[in-house]
């Protein structure tokens, strides 16, 4: 064998040793966290949100309507470029950054990402609220009030919405963009009603969620009768005159699951 043809061969081998050395992938995660986006925007469309820093261990939010959240998202610990975008097939709008922020995110945590604001005076920012991650007493369920409007407001917990108001609410005097502490419930239905403070009027009232039914074998499922669920219900404002969330012509609550009762 020639000197030369034995030099190629040996050359070839040790470029496909490293080849297969570059290509080998490392599945350990990253330091990470659970994120998710709920939008709380009155006087704009849906929107996209997208973390542009990585594509992999990402939070995003396709479609974002007013009132509503995204599933939570494994994401990356650490400081995570985001922007926001007004959703629309058209390039000319969709292309329109509304919100471009940087957001740390804490390993171990389950953070919501509240966007509130005004898109219409360039003014929106993102709300980080701490979620539960542990678990309340047996045979109980946690609820909490998140207030994403512009005045303080008093909540009230009842096991319906025809309930009267109780002399005392759970959650007193919660400010504008302010979180009230979890509050331990029996499971059974619940229901929340929220007033301003030293006011009977109820500005809005929902009935919780019931866990739906499961299968032998299925993990236990979310709802006010799962005993280790926890909620934040969100306390939203009515849609701004005059924008596409005009017809939203009243205040609104929203029961958002923190915690499912099969979290660790």
């Amino acid at each position: 064998m020639r000197l030369s043809t034995l030099v190629s061969l040996v050359l070839g081998a040790a470029a496909m040793t490293a080849c297969k050395s570059a290509d080998v992938f490392d599945p350990t995660p990253p330091p990470n966290g659970s994120v998710r986006f709920i939008n709380a925007v009155t006087d704009t469309g849906a929107v996209d949100i997208t973390m542009v820093d990585q594509i992999e261990w990402s939070a995003k939010a396709i479609n974002l309507g007013f009132r509503a959240g995204t599933q939570y998202w494994v994401t990356e610990a650490k400081a995570r470029h985001i922007r926001v975008f007004p959703t629309s097939r058209t390039i000319g709008v969709t292309s329109q950054i509304l919100l471009d922020t940087t957001v740390s995110i804490t390993a171990g945590t389950r953070t919501t990402l509240l966007l509130t604001g005004s898109a219409r005076s360039k003014s929106l920012s993102f709300v980080a609220i701490d979620d539960a991650t542990t678990a309340p007493a047996a045979g109980s369920i946690g609820v909490r009030l998140v207030n994403s409007t512009t005045g303080a407001v008093n909540a009230y917990l009842t096991s319906v919405v025809a309930d009267p108001l109780p002399a005392t609410p759970f959650a007193t005097n919660v400010a504008a963009l302010a979180t009230s502490t979890y509050s331990a419930r029996p499971v059974g239905t619940a229901a929340v009603k929220v007033t301003d403070p030293g006011s009977a009027t109820v500005n809005a009232q929902l009935a919780g969620p019931a866990a739906p039914a499961t299968l032998p074998g299925e993990l236990p499922s979310a709802g006010v009768t799962a005993s280790g669920t926890m909620f934040s219900v969100y306390y939203f404002p009515r849609g701004v005159a005059g924008s596409p969330q005009n017809a939203i012509a009243t205040p609104g609550v929203v029961w958002f699951v923190d915690r499912n009762p099969s979290d660790k």
